[in-house]
């Protein structure tokens, strides 16, 4: 039954899309998505305005209007098993508190916030789910429900407010102290909340919820399994490979009973690891799923830190002949949450030279860089800046024109490499070891630069807990050895920041090689790598 459902929901679709082709380019720019993933409650229910309006509900949805936005996926759950509706299969948040004392005063007034104010809307009838799909129609966009298949926020007891009273009472379906490095919070009581896959009972659980979102007039629905992947215990994940594949198929099938009965094609969206190898490390056969069509679009991306290098390629590679969308994912943690717009606008324009089909913004109305509160309650509005990026992130002559910062990525729990770190920067940098580094460009720097357009391009690197002198250095870029004189510095406190002017970079793959010849004993650091590049505007 489940490949005639898939044919129904595909049939019309998969034939345009695959006779079609999906480059990104201004003849297919209706094709393109730009989807915005809202972290629920962190600018509406968290307000504290007297009373929860439907105007409240939909703020950071109305916020979007006159953007390039074509996708509003909201995520209904706060904790592992805790929702902003009056949910039959979860729990409504707040209704896992007796006492409001009792939680940790760090996410406290927070959280009892979007408790009272959920509560409000629940008790005069109205649907949160309900009111923002009927305004994302409104205003011309599709809406999804994502699912965030492991939020563990809750590992940490400054979160405790999100914990629920199930997962309290069934501690066999979590990983508890079998858990997986990749919780990260859970180091610190040893102990992780996250649902354990390998249970039926949770899979079932979780189909529950798929089942009740599906009865709602929405676009699609989204299993985010980026947040966090620890579907399994260690060493278990290939066992459970199978089983997770026959949930999405289950999933599917439920989406396709809701497609036949609206009348219209639902989306089934997710979001996974960066890379093929790294899903199927989760136990996640994201190959599979797309081969099987169990999926219509995947977002490869890290959790938590601005990835710039992920391996989009292999994804399209299978998701093009079958009419599935790959989206380039941005999460604005870069070295702290302060991405610019010229890092930004440098990530979708290495997604671009990929091929994608847009871009998915994470965590972007969470963490806005203009920060704190506004006298109402509610959060601040996006700088300009952030809104100039909203409007055109996916007008390829606005992102072909921006200037940019191409960047190593950072570990954003501040380890370094050698230390568990996640990312290739921080890393040690003894002396006598050569380190090497890619950094992808999209953008065409050489036709930029017989063009006139390239005002300057320099390669920053800064040096921490080392002040080698550039005859001290061995740079390499491209395989073209850079002298000595190129080489511009600045002393800074216990480091040294490095400068090339105009280095040997192209479009696509670049390697950077940086070696210490000598200058100490002492173990520096490679605190960050960056290309920047400015336009004549």
């Amino acid at each position: 039954m489940s490949r005639l459902l898939l044919a129904f929901r595909k049939s019309s679709l998969s034939v345009i899309l695959m006779s079609v082709g999906l480059a990104w380019s201004c003849s297919n720019a209706d094709k393109r998505m730009l989807v915005f993933n809202s972290d629920g409650g962190a600018n509406s229910f968290a307000s504290t305005t007297p009373s929860m309006s439907t105007r409240d509900v939909c703020r950071e949805l109305d916020e979007l209007d006159g953007t390039g936005v074509t996708v509003f996926a909201w995520c209904p759950n706060v904790g592992g098993n805790l929702f902003l509706y009056a949910t039959e299969r979860g729990e409504v948040m707040g209704d896992n508190i007796d006492d409001w004392d009792a939680v940790n005063p760090y996410l406290r007034d927070h959280g009892r916030k979007i408790a009272v104010n959920v509560r409000k809307v629940v008790d005069r009838g109205d649907d949160p789910i309900r009111i923002l799909a009927a305004r994302s129609r409104e205003l011309g966009l599709e809406f999804w429900l994502t699912m965030r298949m492991n939020e563990i926020h809750e590992d940490d007891d400054r979160f405790d407010v999100l914990r629920s009273r199930f997962k309290e009472q069934h501690p066999e379906l979590l990983h508890g102290k079998n858990y997986h490095p990749v919780a990260q919070y859970a180091y610190k009581r040893k102990y992780s909340y996250a649902w354990n896959y390998a249970r039926e009972e949770v899979r079932e659980h979780k189909l529950a919820l798929f089942e009740e979102w599906l009865r709602y007039d929405i676009d699609g629905v989204e299993l985010d399994f980026q947040r966090s992947p620890c579907l399994f215990s260690p060493g278990k994940e290939a066992a459970g490979m199978p089983l997770l594949t026959d949930f999405v198929e289950k999933v599917n099938v439920a989406v396709g009973l809701a497609s036949s009965r609206l009348g219209r094609d639902l989306t089934v969206a997710t979001r996974v690891p960066p890379s093929i190898e790294r899903c199927r490390a989760a136990g996640i056969d994201i190959e599979a799923w797309m081969r099987r069509g169990l999926v219509d679009v995947v977002t490869p991306m890290d959790r938590g830190y601005f990835d710039p290098e992920p391996q989009l390629r292999e994804f399209i590679a299978i998701a093009n002949p079958r009419g599935i969308k790959v989206l380039g994912g941005i999460e604005p943690n870069v070295r702290g949450y302060e991405s610019t717009n010229r890092q930004v606008y440098a990530a979708v324009s290495n997604f671009q030279l990929q091929g994608v089909d847009g871009a998915y913004l994470f965590n972007y109305d969470c963490h806005r860089r203009a920060g704190g509160r506004a006298p109402n309650g509610h959060w601040k509005s996006y700088t300009d800046e952030e809104v100039a990026f909203l409007r055109s992130a996916l007008d390829p002559a606005v992102v072909r024109a921006h200037d940019k910062q191409y960047l190593v990525s950072h570990c954003t729990y501040r380890r370094v490499a050698e230390e568990g770190g996640t990312r290739p920067l921080k890393c040690r940098f003894p002396i006598g070891e050569p380190r090497a580094f890619q950094i992808t460009v999209g953008d065409d720097v050489e036709q930029a630069e017989r063009a006139g357009r390239l005002q300057s391009s320099t390669l920053v690197v800064v040096l921490t807990d080392c002040q080698p002198k550039p005859s001290d250095l061995n740079l390499i870029v491209n395989g073209q050895k850079v002298e000595t004189w190129q080489i511009g510095t600045t002393q800074k406190d216990g480091g040294v920041e490095l400068r090339l002017d105009s280095p040997p970079i192209r479009q696509g793959a670049n390697t950077v090689s940086l070696m210490r010849t000598k200058g100490g004993s002492d173990v520096g650091l490679i605190e960050s790598m960056d290309l920047n590049l400015y336009y004549r505007h």
